[in-house]
């Protein structure tokens, strides 16, 4: 799918625990299909370079981003009021590929990181899914709602301070899960985690790399991923070659 250039409208931005905004906003002509782990590339008020920021959900006419504010580009945009216009370079990257003999599924988050996960489960219904997701508090926990409830079989939630389900880290309750597929997205160390499960367990992973980008489309090579393909180590572009990688060629 080419990407577009959509015109969007924030209707609604919702702040959860310190940094975490949920923005809801509607866009002024049909959206193109957008697979779980794409991305878009939002203009953000004052500033010459896009921001990348993973598709939360979709329909035909809204889109929903959760965004950290982390640093002067993110703060400019979470502070923009409802009926605030802004366009967005959308979808980019590949997404998470969906195996359709695999029915086991585990989709391991954490933070912003579990953001991409959902329309996994959300735009495939017949999987099996099984949500590990780790946040720092409670607060951050509610700004995903009771969405992964409504689409995961099961959702194991997991906290740094213990006020919300698991003290601990989601990690910790993989070889509970026994997935066929793990997709993953979050901190590096959880992801170092999550790879050698996979490598030696032989369980099929995908991951999902958060790097900072310039162009989006792969002209820069500013978010370059570093790779082992064929016995050789290889720097790929994390917008046009990801985000999504298999997680055993990652090198962290």
């Amino acid at each position: 799918m080419k990407p577009i250039k959509a015109q969007l409208v924030i209707k609604s931005t919702e702040k959860h625990a310190s940094n975490l905004y949920r923005v809801t906003c509607e866009s002024k002509a049909p959206l193109p299909r957008i697979a779980a782990g794409q991305f878009a590339h939002l203009k953000v008020p004052n500033k010459n370079l896009r921001r990348p920021v993973c598709v939360y959900r979709n329909t035909d006419n809204t889109i929903t981003f959760i965004i950290a504010d982390v640093g002067e580009g993110t703060a400019a945009f979470v502070a923009q009021k409802a009926g605030a216009e802004f366009d967005a370079l959308l979808p980019l990257g590949n997404g998470f590929p969906v195996l359709p003999d695999k029915t086991n599924i585990a989709l391991l988050g954490g933070g912003t990181g579990c953001a991409p996960l959902l329309k996994i489960a959300e735009d495939n219904p017949s999987l099996n899914c099984t949500a590990l997701l780790g946040f720092n508090s409670g607060a951050a926990r509610d700004t995903y709602g009771d969405d992964f409830d409504r689409f995961c079989k099961k959702v194991c939630y997991c906290t740094d301070d213990g006020s919300v389900g698991y003290h601990g880290y989601p990690t910790d309750l993989l070889t509970e899960i026994a997935p066929e597929v793990l997709y993953v997205c979050g901190a590096t160390g959880m992801m170092k985690v999550a790879r050698e499960y996979c490598r030696k367990l032989g369980v099929i992973g995908f991951a999902s790399m958060e790097q900072r980008m310039g162009c989006g489309v792969g002209a820069c090579l500013v978010c370059s991923v570093r790779v082992m393909q064929d016995g050789n180590e290889k720097l790929l572009r994390a917008c046009a070659d990801g985000p999504v990688f298999p997680i055993e060629d990652i090198v962290f």
